[in-house]
């Protein structure tokens, strides 16, 4: 599933957002940002009824009652370590339940992801990845840029306000041997 078509109106996008390193944007109410969301992936193909958006915060997150009004799943999630092992839990047990479907990770250092994105990505599912601007965007264990892992990258910036992926650069490689 390496690129995206019409065949994506009825994928699946399951999207973590740790809302802690991808904040909401001052004077943005989470329920817009949850839209523009819905908003940029629209425009890549998807449909936004089937996105669905889990929000990964710490217990004191000022928001926490805004992205439940919004019927918005908020999960406490408490600090940097514990939202990455919450956020790897979660969307594991995602994409055995929404197989070939897409997942969609919004986190300051979306790196710590990448051997399960190389596993996914072997399982042809779509990686959708946003994160601030100015963070290293090399995997970890084999150092090849991000974007040979995902599908498309966002900057958590202009994904928040319905902007669009950043443009590809290089082609995508065959994963199964170079990144575990």
């Amino acid at each position: 599933m390496s690129s995206l078509t019409s065949e994506n109106a009825e994928t699946k996008v399951g999207v973590f957002w740790d809302v802690e390193e991808c904040p909401v944007p001052d004077g943005v109410e989470p329920s817009v940002v949850c839209e523009n969301i819905k908003l940029a992936l629209e425009k890549k193909g998807y449909r936004p009824c089937n996105v669905s958006i889990r929000v990964y915060g710490e217990r004191t997150n000022k928001f926490k009652d805004d992205f439940l009004l919004a019927d918005i799943m908020f999960l406490p999630a408490g600090d940097e370590g514990a939202r990455f092992m919450r956020m790897c839990n979660d969307f594991f047990c995602w994409g055995n339940d929404n197989r070939k479907s897409t997942l969609m990770v919004m986190s300051r250092d979306s790196t710590e992801f990448a051997s399960s994105f190389v596993m996914y990505k072997n399982l042809n599912f779509n990686i959708l990845v946003a994160q601030p601007e100015n963070v290293d965007r090399k995997c970890p264990v084999c150092r090849k840029p991000l974007e040979m892992i995902i599908t498309d990258e966002w900057v958590w910036e202009s994904l928040s306000a319905g902007g669009d992926p950043l443009p590809k650069t290089q082609e995508e490689p065959d994963l199964s041997n170079s990144c575990h």
